[in-house]
C-alpha cells in the first residue's frame, strides 16, 4: 500500500501530539490528584495526632473539660464528618491464657453520629487514627474528614489539563500541516519530473524556490537531466554510426556464414555417417559375441541329430535282417528304438531352430518397437550360456563358475526382447572379459565367478549381473555410460556398449541401469525394468 510523504509527516506529527496530549490529559492530572490526596491525608493525620496529644494530657491531669477542648479543635473544619474518642480495654479469658482488645466509643462529635470503630478510608471519606496511652486508660482518636474539597480540586485540574491538551493538539496539527506542505509539495514536484524523465521527456525541470536540502536536490536533478540529454544525443549519434558500420559488416558476415554453413553441413553429414558406422560396428561386435556362443550352442543339438541319424541307419539295417528272419519281437523293439531316436532328433532339431531364430532376431538392425510378453528368466539364462561359450570360443582354456538365482514368481513381462538381450549380452561379455583379465594376473586361489539373478520388487523387476574381477576405479565410475568411453585397449572396444545399453533400459523401457563397484573386489550391474510396461 502506497503512503505519501505528506501522509507520513502528518501521521508522525499526529502520533507525537497524541502522546503529549495523553500525557497532559491523563498522567499530569493523575499525579496532581495523588499529591493532593497524599498531602490531605497527612494533614488529617496530623490533626488526629494533635487531638490525641491533647486528650492524653487532659486525661493524665483528669481534666475532662480539657478533653472536650481537645476534641473541639476540629469542630470548625467544614469537611469534618466525625471525631471520636475510643477506649481500648484488655479482656482476659477465664484461665488468663489469652486476651482480646475491646474498643468502645466514649465520646463522639457530632453526638448523634454513629459509626463502627473499624470504618476505613474510601472515595468519600478519609479516616485517620492516633493512639494515646495514660494511667487512666488507653485509647485512640478516630478522625473522619470528607473528600469533597479534594474531588473539586481534581476536577479543576482535569479541566485545566483538557484545555492544555486541546491547545497542544491544535498547535501540533497546525505545525504538522505546515511541515507536510513545505516538504511534500517539492517532493511531489520532483517525483512528477522524474516520472516524465523516465518516460523519455528530457526537457522536464523542477521549479523550487526553497533554500534548503530539497531546493539543492531540485537543482541537482535539473543538472542531471541536462547531462542525460547531452549523453542521449551523443549516444544517438554514435548509434547511427554503428548502424551504418553494422550494415556493411552484416553483408560481409552473411557471405561468410553461407560459406561456413555449407562447410558445417558437409562436416555434419560426415559426422553422422561416422556415428552410424560406429553404432553399427558396436552392434556387429555384439553380434560377433553372440555368433561365437551360438556356434557352440548349435553344435550340441547338431551332434545329437547326426549321432541319432547314424544310429537310426544301423537300426534300419538290423530291422531289415530281423524281418527277413521273421523275428517279430525284435522288430517291434527296433521300431520302438527308432521312434525314440526320431523324437530326440526332432527335439534337438527344434532346439537348433530356436537358436537360429534368436540369432536372426538379435541381428536385426532396427527394432520394431513392439513389446512382447517375454520370459525374462529364460532370456537371461539363454544369453548367459551364449556369452560364456562366446568367451570360450576366444579362449579355449577359459573357465568360470556360473551362479544363477532366478525368481520364478516374475513370469512374463512386456519388453523388447532383442534389445534387452543385447544389454544382457553386453554386460555379461564385459564381466567375462574382466574376470579373464584378472585370471591372467595369476592371482593365487582366484576362481572367476559370474553371478546372475532376477528378482521381483514391488513395481519393477531387477536383473543383477555380478563379477569378482578387479572392479572399476572410483575416478572413472561416473564416465562408464558416456559414449565412446572405454577402458579396453585400442581396437578391442568402441566405447558404445554401455552407452547403448543405458539408452535401451532408460529411454526405451523407462527403467534404470546402475553400477556398484569396489576396486579390486568386483562389480554389480543392476537393471531395473517396470513390472508392467
Amino acid at each position: 500500500m502506497f503512503i505519501g510523504v505528506k501522509t507520513k509527516i502528518l501521521l508522525t506529527v499526529l502520533a507525537i501530539v497524541l502522546l503529549f496530549t495523553i500525557f497532559s490529559f491523563y498522567y499530569f492530572p493523575a499525579q496532581q490528584g495523588k499529591t493532593l490526596l497524599t498531602n490531605y491525608k497527612s494533614e488529617v493525620q496530623n490533626q488526629a495526632k494533635t487531638i490525641a496529644l491533647g486528650a492524653s494530657i487532659a486525661l493524665s491531669e483528669q481534666n475532662f473539660k480539657g478533653l472536650k477542648t481537645a476534641m473541639d479543635f476540629v469542630k470548625e473544619n467544614e469537611e469534618l464528618k466525625f471525631v471520636s474518642l475510643i477506649q481500648k480495654d484488655t479482656v482476659w479469658n477465664d484461665g488468663h491464657t489469652d486476651f482480646s482488645i475491646e474498643e468502645n466509643i466514649l465520646s463522639s462529635f457530632p453526638e448523634n453520629h454513629s459509626h463502627q470503630t473499624d470504618i476505613a478510608t474510601n472515595d468519600s471519606i478519609i479516616v485517620m487514627k492516633a493512639p494515646f496511652s495514660t494511667d487512666i486508660m488507653n485509647g485512640e482518636i478516630m478522625l473522619g474528614v470528607s473528600t469533597d474539597s479534594i474531588n473539586v480540586r481534581k476536577r479543576k485540574i482535569r479541566f485545566t489539563a483538557l484545555l492544555i491538551s486541546t491547545a497542544i493538539f491544535l498547535v501540533g496539527m497546525l505545525i504538522g500541516l505546515w511541515l507536510s506542505r513545505n516538504i511534500s509539495h517539492p517532493v511531489l514536484a520532483l517525483r512528477k519530473a522524474a516520472k516524465r524523465v523516465g518516460e523519455g521527456d528530457l526537457t522536464s525541470e523542477v521549479k523550487s524556490s526553497s533554500k534548503d536540502e530539497i531546493g539543492e536536490l531540485a537543482i541537482a536533478f535539473n543538472n542531471m537531466v541536462k547531462d542525460i540529454k547531452k549523453l542521449s544525443d551523443l549516444t544517438l549519434h554514435q548509434e547511427k554510426e554503428k548502424q551504418q558500420l553494422l550494415a556493411s559488416q552484416n553483408e560481409a558476415l552473411e557471405k561468410q556464414v553461407e560459406e561456413r554453413t555449407s562447410e558445417l553441413r558437409k562436416s555434419l553429414e560426415k559426422l553422422q555417417s561416422a556415428q552410424a558406422q560406429l553404432v553399427q560396428a558396436e552392434k556387429m561386435a555384439s553380434l560377433g559375441e553372440l555368433t561365437a556362443g551360438i556356434a557352440h550352442e548349435i553344435q550340441n543339438p547338431l551332434n545329437f541329430v547326426n549321432n541319432f541319424s547314424d544310429l537310426n541307419t544301423e537300426l534300419l539295417d538290423e530291422l531289415q535282417e530281423e524281418l527277413q528272419k521273421g523275428n517279430t519281437e525284435d522288430v517291434q523293439q527296433l521300431i520302438k528304438d527308432l521312434r525314440e531316436n526320431e523324437t530326440k532328433i526332432v527335439f534337438h532339431g527344434k532346439r537348433a531352430d530356436t537358436i537360429v531364430k534368436n540369432m536372426l532376431q538379435h541381428s536385426r538392425s532396427n527394432s520394431s518397437g513392439i513389446k512382447e510378453e517375454t520370459d525374462i528368466n529364460a532370456l537371461v539364462d539363454e544369453y548367459l550360456r551364449l556369452a560364456y561359450h562366446g568367451q570360450r570360443a576366444k579362449n579355449k582354456s577359459f573357465n568360470a563358475i556360473l551362479k544363477t538365482d532366478y525368481d520364478e514368481s516374475i513370469g512374463k513381462i512386456n519388453i523388447l526382447s532383442q534389445d534387452i538381450g543385447r544389454v544382457v549380452l553386453n554386460l555379461l561379455t564385459n564381466a567375462f572379459y574382466i574376470v579373464n583379465e584378472k585370471k591372467e594376473m595369476n592371482i593365487s586361489q582366484y576362481d572367476p565367478t559370474i553371478s546372475v539373478s532376477t528378482k521381483r520388487k514391488d513395481n519393477f523387476v531387477e536383473i543383477r549381473i555380478s563379477d569378482n574381477g578387479n572392479g572399476i576405479p572410483e575416478k572413472i565410475v561416473d564416465k562408464i555410460f558416456q559414449p565412446f568411453f572405454t577402458t579396453k585397449p585400442t581396437g578391442q572396444g568402441t566405447g558404445l556398449g554401455l552407452s547403448l545399453s543405458y539408452d535401451i533400459i532408460v529411454k526405451g523401457h523407462g527403467g534404470n541401469l546402475s553400477v556398484n563397484t569396489k576396486e579390486g573386489e568386483g562389480t554389480d550391474f543392476i537393471i531395473q525394468l517396470p513390472y508392467k510396461s
